[in-house]
């Protein structure tokens, strides 16, 4: 069995959280729409543990959905709250973002 913490992991820097968007197996899942509508058909606030670098949370804020992502590392976390800052104000407004501690 591989030891995976010998080569290190996503939470190890913020290589993987910089280059996470643009790696194909994770930016072109068919998956955000079928989340995204999900979302806005519970009505009430919306709770998206392992948010990442907000591949689906930042959609669902983006369609009216007020949402508090959780994510374990920091730089993903980081990574999503700069992709935010990029987003109207009534979209920031929407989001809460939590880094596990």
């Amino acid at each position: 069995m591989t030891d995976v913490n010998r080569f290190g992991g996503y939470d190890d820097g913020p290589v993987f959280a910089e280059y996470y968007d643009h790696t194909p197996p994770y930016n072109g899942r068919p998956d955000i729409d079928f989340y995204r509508d999900l979302a806005a058909s519970v009505g009430g606030k919306i709770l998206e543990l392992g948010c990442g670098t907000g591949r689906i949370l930042i959609p669902s804020a983006v369609a009216g959905c007020r949402i508090v992502g959780l994510e374990n590392s920091e730089f993903m976390i980081a990574r999503c709250g700069a992709k935010l800052q990029n987003q109207p104000e009534e979209v920031q407004e929407r989001v809460q973002l939590a880094g596990a501690t």
